[in-house]
């Protein structure tokens, strides 16, 4: 007799034996998996996080090694570095107050940018720039750009509710800014420089661009560029046609939260958490800005040497041989690795 719904099978030499249902995953089971999954995922999201920044920190090596080209071609072209920023011809010249970074534009293949340039123009001011020269305010350039800094894409004023001081109200202008900045050895930006003072500690300082024959302590030992932090849209610091952005100094090693001096400084930087401090220039001395070297990687900043090679900088370097890094003819030897 044959139980409806029971399915015989040939099984062998003319025998057959009902089918065994078909396994399954028990609740159990499926939670185990589901668990095991989850372990090996937080056991691999620390390696993938960690190769995806070493792949943005080599990028900004590569940044810092065509910059470091760039400037070379520019020496070879003119026998000296270019200023951190001054006047094209003379202080006379109507506040030409360019940065660095328009001067190397032929030399990175962005010709047609530095061919907008009129030269006469200020480029301090926070007024909209002639059409022509607009496309070079908000230029996004990538080789001026650290990968692994989200604020950097950000241009200065880009919310339009920036306020400069001196009651000059909402700035029209938006500017670009930059992870790089020329090396201005120690002390604020116009601190004891010509033509008020003698000093010039750096390798770039207003008016100045050092020649290859001025780096009497080694082109091999000798900052020429290092990484910033731009911050948040109201500060300032990274502009990349305004003379106080660019720049860098070396007065507190790299990383150092001691606030920087910023002419124009967003509210959110001036927080005590804030991933690069700065405090907003009072008064008139609008010019004595200084900025200290930071960058998103972990434990220092990449830094281009004047000999065009380009080392990382750990933030726990000795502050004495920061300040030697610093200064082409100083005179101090280096002798430990950094």
């Amino acid at each position: 007799m044959v139980c409806p719904g029971t399915t015989w099978v040939i099984a062998g030499a003319g025998r057959s034996s009902p089918a065994r249902p078909r396994g399954a995953f028990t609740l159990v089971e499926l939670l185990v998996v589901i668990a095991i999954i989850g372990i090996l995922i937080a056991l691999l999201l620390p390696a993938v996080q960690a190769a995806r920044e070493a792949a943005r920190a080599t990028q900004c090596s590569n940044n810092l090694k065509q910059l470091g080209l760039a400037m070379h071609m520019y020496h070879d072209t003119y026998r000296r570095f270019p200023p951190g920023y001054g006047y094209q011809s003379t202080p006379s010249a109507n506040n030409m107050e360019w940065p660095w970074i328009p001067r190397i534009l032929p030399y990175i293949e962005q010709g047609a940018l530095y061919d907008s340039i009129n030269w006469a123009y200020h480029s301090g001011s926070t007024a909209t720039p002639p059409a022509a020269m607009q496309p070079l305010w908000v230029a996004q350039i990538s080789i001026f750009q650290c990968p692994s800094d989200p604020t950097v894409s950000d241009l200065w004023n880009s919310t339009q509710t920036c306020v400069v001081p001196a009651g000059s109200g909402t700035p029209a202008v938006k500017i670009s800014r930059c992870s790089y900045a020329a090396n201005f050895g120690r002390g604020q930006m116009e601190a004891d420089y010509p033509p008020d003072g003698d000093r010039v500690d750096g390798v770039f300082s207003v008016n100045h661009g050092a020649r290859i024959g001025d780096i009497l302590d080694g082109t091999s030992q000798t900052l020429l560029l290092c990484e910033i932090i731009p911050g948040h849209d109201c500060t300032i610091r990274g502009a990349i046609i305004y003379d106080e952005g660019p720049v860098v100094m070396t007065d507190h090693t790299p990383n150092d939260l001691t606030p920087d001096i910023v002419r124009w400084c967003d509210d959110l930087d001036e927080q005590p958490d804030a991933r690069a401090p700065c405090d907003g220039v009072l008064g008139t001395n609008y010019d004595m800005v200084l900025h200290t070297s930071r960058s998103m990687h972990p434990g220092g900043v990449s830094c281009g040497l004047c000999d065009g090679s380009v080392r990382f900088v750990a933030e726990t370097i000795a502050l004495d041989v920061w300040w030697a890094l610093g200064t082409p003819d100083g005179g101090e030897v280096i002798e430990t690795e950094f």
